[in-house]
C-alpha cells in the first residue's frame, strides 16, 4: 500500500509540471489576484527609493542596484487544497481512500508552518550581454498565493510593466537559474517539479533597468506538534557574479515565540534585530559587494562570505537552543571532542529529541515502534531468516521502501537501521559527518547540517532517500571527515574519513551512431547512456521522471506488491486509473527528454522519437542506470559549394567557456566528485563524400587535474570518434588552475570543431 501511495504521490506532484505549455487565463487571474490582495513592486519601500552610488562599477556590464530576501515565519495551519501542492498530503490520500482523509489532513494543520518568502532585484543592465543574460525571467506558480511582478525603467525614467501573457511552461525545471528560485523551497527531485514560466521581455535596451519580484509560499510539514521546532536553515552567499550595490535580509517571526540563530563566515555582516507591529524583525545589510571573481567550480558556502541562520520556534517562550547553550555558542567553530560528546549524548539519548522537533521527520511512530513493526513485517516475509548479508541489505531497502513515502532524515534512518542491526545482535559503527556541500565539520551551527551513517563491515549506509543502493555514498558526503563510535558503546568515539570514491566507480559512457538525412539537413541521432556512481546520482531525477519506477521496487527488498490489502474491486480501480497515468507519463517523458536535449546540444530537436529506460540502477545487483533515445536535431549542418559542414562533435554536450575574466583563480577547485567520461560517436559517411579534417578531432592533454583525449578514424564506411574526459581528484588548489584550463579548454575547442564532408569527383 506504501508503494501505491507514492506512486499517487508522484503521479500528483508531475500532474502539477504537466501543464499546458502558455500560460492559462486561470493562472494569469490568480496572479492577478494575489497581486490585488499583496501587492509587490511598492514603490514605497525605502531600501528601494535610493540611487546608489555605483561610480566604482562604470565597466561592469550589470549591477544589482537593490536586492532584498523578505522570510515570514508564521507557525499556521492550512486546510486541505487550500493552496495549490502545498498541503498536498490531503489530495494524495484523497484518492485511495476516496476523501475521508481530507478530515485527517486538516486534523494535522497545527504540524505545518508557513514560510512566506519574497525576493525583489533591480538591476541596471549597460550592454549587450547584460540584455541577453536577463532577456528572459522566470517564475514559479505552485502554490495559491505564488505571485510575480515585473517591470522595465527606462533611461527616461519611464516604466514599462511586463506583461506575463505570453509566458510559457518551463520543461526542464532545473534550467530555472538560481536567481528566480525561493531558498525556502523544496529540492527538485523526482517527486518535486513545481511549475515554473519563463517569459521573453520585450524592448531591452542598453542602460535599461529590469526589476522583478516575486513571492512564494513554502510549507514545512512535521510529524507532531512540537513545543520546540528548528526550521530548516537558509544558506545565502554574498557575492553574485555581478556587483551589488545594497542587499538586505529580513526575516520577521510572528511573536516572541520566534527566535533566530546564525553564523556569518568569511567577514559577512551580522543581523541586527527591531521591532514592528508586536513582530520581531531580523534585519540583515550588506553593501557594496564586488562580484564574484571565481564563479566556476567554487564549493561557494565554504569558500565565500556567507550567512546562514535558522528560525527556531519555542512554545515555552524560552532559547533552547538543544546543541548550543546561546547563539554565542552557536557562533564558535568546534572541536572533534566537543562536536562527538554533543552527537553521542543525542544518539544515546534520543528522548531528547522527541519533543525538541523533527529529528525523527518521517516516521509515523515512534523510533522503538518504528523498529518493532518494520521487524515484524520483515519476519512475516521470511527476510529475518536470512543470512546476515542478505538481512543488512534487504533490511536497507525495507526502509527505502518508506523513505518515498514518509522522507525520513538522516536520524531517523540511522536509528532505524541500528535497531534493526541490533535486534539481530549485527556489530555496526555510527558514522557522523556534514555535507561538504554546506559546511566543515568544525563550522556545524545547526543540528540539520548533521549527516548519520552507519557502518557495517567496513561498508557504509547513508540515508538512501529515494535512489541509493546499499554501501553508496551519496556526493554530499564523499571523502567527508567525520566522528566514528561504536552503536552501543558511549565512551568510544574517534575522528575517522569516508572514503573517497575514484574515478573507476563514478563514470558516464554515451554511445551515439549519429545518421545525416539524404538532404544533408538534419542528423538522426541514436544515443545509449550508462551510469554508474555519483555520475548515476547526478542524473537519475531526470531520466527516471515521469516513469513507472517503483513497479518491481518491492523485489529488492522482497516486499508485497503495490495492490496487496485492497479488495478486488479497489485493486482494479486503482489499476485503471495508474495504467491511464502510464499512458500520460509515456506520452509526456518525450517532450520533457526533448526539452533536456535542446538545452544539452544548443540546437533545435526537430523530432523526439523514443525513450527507453532499460535500467533504473536502484538495484544493489544492477547499480548502473542505462537508457536509450532516438531524435533529430537541426542546425548542425552548413554547405560549402558541394562540401557540408558538419559540427558532430558537438555530441559530446555542452562544455564549459571559460572566458578571459576567469583565467585568474584565487580559491581552490571544487569539482564535486572524481569522474570519468566517455563518448563513443560513430557516424556513416554518405556515399560519394570523404571526410577533410580529421587532425582537428584527435587531441591528448594529460596531467595532475585530468585527462581529454580524442581519436577519430576511418573504420570501413563510417567515421568512428572515441572521446575520453577525466577528473583526477574532487578538489585541487588554486594553483593548479592552469593544469585544469588546459583539459576544459581542449573539451570546449573540441566540442566547437567542424568536419568536411568533401564531395567525390
Amino acid at each position: 500500500m506504501r508503494i501505491l501511495v507514492a506512486f499517487l504521490m508522484l503521479t500528483c506532484i508531475t500532474q502539477c509540471a504537466i501543464a499546458q505549455q502558455r500560460i492559462t487565463s486561470k493562472e494569469l487571474n490568480n496572479i492577478k489576484k494575489n497581486l490585488k490582495e499583496n501587492p509587490l513592486l511598492k514603490d514605497e519601500d525605502p531600501d528601494f527609493q535610493v540611487n546608489p552610488s555605483i561610480s566604482q562599477w562604470q565597466s561592469e556590464s550589470a549591477v544589482i542596484l537593490c536586492q532584498k530576501t523578505m522570510f515570514d515565519f508564521d507557525k499556521k495551519g492550512l486546510s486541505a487544497g487550500k493552496r495549490i501542492g502545498r498541503n498536498i498530503w490531503g489530495a494524495i490520500f484523497a484518492l485511495p481512500t476516496f476523501g475521508a482523509s481530507l478530515y485527517y489532513a486538516n486534523a494535522r494543520n497545527e504540524t505545518k508552518i508557513l514560510v512566506e518568502e519574497t525576493e525583489r532585484r533591480k538591476i541596471l543592465l549597460r550592454d549587450k550581454f547584460a540584455l541577453e543574460q536577463y532577456s528572459i525571467i522566470y517564475f514559479r506558480l505552485s502554490a495559491e498565493g505564488d505571485a510575480f511582478a515585473a517591470r522595465v525603467i527606462k533611461k527616461d525614467g519611464s516604466i514599462t510593466p511586463v506583461e506575463l501573457t505570453d509566458a510559457v511552461k518551463v520543461e526542464d525545471v532545473k534550467s530555472v537559474p538560481s536567481v528566480f528560485r525561493s531558498y525556502t523551497d523544496e529540492r527538485f527531485s523526482t517527486y518535486y517539479r513545481p511549475t515554473y514560466f519563463k517569459l521573453a521581455v520585450p524592448d531591452l535596451e542598453e542602460g535599461d533597468i529590469i526589476e522583478y519580484e516575486f513571492k512564494n509560499f513554502n510549507t514545512q510539514n512535521y510529524t507532531n506538534n512540537p513545543s520546540y521546532k528548528e526550521f530548516e536553515p537558509v544558506y545565502y552567499v554574498c557575492n553574485r557574479d555581478m556587483p551589488v550595490a545594497r542587499q538586505i535580509i529580513e526575516v520577521v517571526t510572528q511573536d516572541d515565540k520566534y527566535y533566530i540563530g546564525y553564523r556569518s563566515l568569511k567577514g559577512a555582516p551580522d543581523f541586527t534585530q527591531t521591532s514592528t507591529g508586536g513582530k520581531k524583525v531580523y534585519r540583515w545589510v550588506d553593501d557594496n559587494r564586488e562580484k564574484l571573481v571565481d564563479t566556476r567550480y567554487v564549493n561557494e558556502y565554504v569558500e565565500q562570505p556567507s550567512i546562514k541562520f535558522q528560525v527556531i520556534y519555542a512554545r515555552s517562550n524560552s532559547k533552547n537552543f538543544v546543541w548550543f547553550n546561546d547563539e554565542a555558542d552557536m557562533k564558535r567553530d568546534l572541536t572533534s571532542e566537543e562536536l562527538a560528546d554533543k552527537v553521542k549524548a543525542f544518539w544515546f539519548n534520543p528522548s531528547r529529541l522527541q519533543s525538541t522537533g523533527d529529528y525523527t521527520a518521517g516516521l509515523s511512530s515512534s523510533i522503538d515502534n518504528t523498529i518493532s513493526s518494520m521487524y515484524k513485517s520483515m519476519k512475516k516475509r521470511g527476510i529475518t531468516e536470512s543470512a546476515e548479508a542478505d538481512y543488512v541489505r534487504k533490511a536497507y531497502y525495507s526502509i527505502r521502501g518508506q523513505t518515498l513515502y514518509g522522507n525520513w532524515s538522516d536520524f531517523a534512518f540511522a536509528k532505524v537501521f541500528s535497531g534493526l542491526l541490533d535486534k539481530k545482535k549485527i556489530p555496526h559503527e555510527i558514522i557522523v559527518t556534514t555535507s561538504n556541500l554546506r559546511t566543515q565539520l568544525s563550522k556545524v551551527a545547526f543540528t540539520q547540517e548533521i549527516a548519520w551513517l552507519i557502518k557495517y563491515k567496513g561498508k557504509y549506509y547513508a540515508n538512501p532517500g529515494e535512489h541509493l543502493n546499499p554501501e553508496e555514498i551519496p556526493l554530499q558526503l564523499d571523502g567527508n571527515a567525520c566522528i566514528r563510535f561504536s552503536y552501543d558503546d558511549e565512551k568510544s568515539a574517534v575522528a575517522d574519513v569516508i572514503p573517497l570514491s575514484d574515478t573507476s566507480a563514478n563514470v558516464i559512457a554515451t554511445q551515439i551512431r549519429a545518421t545525416l538525412d539524404t538532404a544533408f539537413v538534419n542528423l538522426q541521432v541514436e544515443k545509449t547512456v550508462e551510469a554508474k556512481g555519483l555520475v548515476r546520482d547526478a542524473i537519475i531525477d531526470d531520466v527516471i521522471a515521469l516513469t513507472p519506477f517503483m513497479e518491481s521496487d518491492y523485489r529488492n527488498f522482497d516486499g508485497g506488491s503495490m495492490w496487496d490489502g485492497m479488495s478486488d474491486d479497489a485493486q482494479a480501480k486503482a489499476m485503471e486509473e495508474f495504467n491511464k497515468e502510464k499512458k500520460e507519463w509515456k506520452e509526456e517523458k518525450p517532450k520533457m527528454m526533448k526539452a533536456m536535449a535542446e538545452t544539452e546540444y544548443g540546437t533545435k530537436v526537430e523530432d523526439y522519437q523514443l525513450f527507453r529506460l532499460q535500467q533504473d540502477g536502484r538495484n544493489s545487483r544492477k547499480r548502473s542506470i542505462r537508457y536509450n533515445e532516438n531524435f533529430t536535431l537541426s542546425g548542425l549542418t552548413a554547405v560549402a559549394g558541394e562540401d557540408i559542414v558538419l559540427s558532430l562533435p558537438v555530441l559530446i554536450g555542452s562544455q564549459p567557456k571559460i572566458g578571459k575574466d576567469e583565467r585568474n583563480r584565487t580559491v581552490p577547485i571544487n569539482l564535486h566528485y572524481p569522474r570519468k567520461l566517455l563518448w563513443h560517436i560513430v557516424m556513416p559517411i554518405p556515399q560519394g563524400y570523404t571526410i577533410k579534417g580529421l587532425e582537428a578531432l584527435n587531441k591528448n592533454v594529460n596531467n595532475e587535474c585530468g585527462t581529454f583525449t580524442s581519436t577519430a578514424a576511418i573504420e570501413g564506411q563510417n567515421l568512428v570518434i572515441d572521446i575520453k574526459k577525466m577528473y583526477k581528484a574532487s578538489q585541487f588548489e588554486s594553483s593548479k588552475w592552469t593544469n585544469m584550463l588546459a583539459v576544459l579548454d581542449e573539451a570546449y575547442n573540441l566540442s566547437q570543431t567542424k568536419i568536411i564532408l568533401a564531395k567525390m569527383n
